[in-house]
């Protein structure tokens, strides 16, 4: 496995000799919880599983101690127990380390999770249609994709699951990046849809309390403003 390390850790002068090479990734591994290390030193990546080759991959970001990491669904390609044994290891270095985390995911249950003494941005079709701190976000959504998401992540007790109320659509259909809707790309689905501005007008993303933004003509008053001034 060292050829993977050698080359980053060399170049940026990290290490001076074959020992201290074998030694710091030696530590990376341990701090991966890699371990024994002995195990790994020496396999190749077609030789351990889903879950261990994530950890590489973060012990490998850490090669040349960042401050800050892009996670871009480092958790998606894993099953339940082993995704959240990652992200607890993501949390501690995060924790540990001081090291700043963008994290990418289509699940907002693990945003959730990862993110809940941070910050949230939620994203449709390529734009930001929500953002603030995470518990202001997850417990307060204005943006009604964003209320969408959440009607439909499941909850802990099967039964709250079934009666949780889904936010009903207008349309299940999502637009295609090569020929976006006019407006709020949101507004073919949206059940907020306003004819006339929604379709017509692109919402810009404005705030709507402290550390709180969305992109909406009817969560802003947009809406209500331009049938008074009519």
């Amino acid at each position: 496995m060292s050829e993977f390390w050698h080359s980053p850790l060399k170049r940026h002068g990290l290490v001076r000799s074959r020992h201290d090479l074998r030694q710091r990734i030696h530590e990376l591994l341990d701090t991966v919880d890699l371990s024994p290390v002995e195990d790994f030193y020496d396999k190749h990546p077609h030789q351990l599983s889903g879950g261990q080759r994530q950890r590489l991959s973060v012990a490998r970001a850490l090669t040349v101690n960042p401050s800050f990491i892009v996670a871009d669904e480092s958790v998606s390609m894993v099953d339940v127990s082993i995704r959240v044994s990652l992200l607890q290891m993501l949390g501690g270095l995060r924790d540990r380390l001081g090291v700043g985390f963008l994290f990418i995911t289509h699940d907002l249950a693990v945003a959730k999770y990862f993110a809940w003494r941070g910050r949230i941005a939620v994203m449709y079709v390529g734009q930001v249609v929500e953002t603030g701190l995470t518990p202001k976000v997850i417990n307060e959504p204005e943006h009604p994709y964003t209320r969408a998401l959440l009607s439909a992540v499941p909850e802990a007790d099967p039964l709250l699951t079934r009666e949780k109320q889904r936010l009903a659509l207008r349309s299940q259909d999502i637009p295609s990046l090569t020929a976006l809707p006019s407006g709020c790309t949101f507004h073919p689905r949206c059940p907020l849809f306003v004819e006339g501005q929604c379709d017509v007008v692109e919402p810009a993303l404005l705030p709507i309390g402290e550390n709180h933004s969305v992109a909406c003509h009817v969560a802003t008053g947009q809406v209500v403003a331009r049938e008074h001034a009519a």
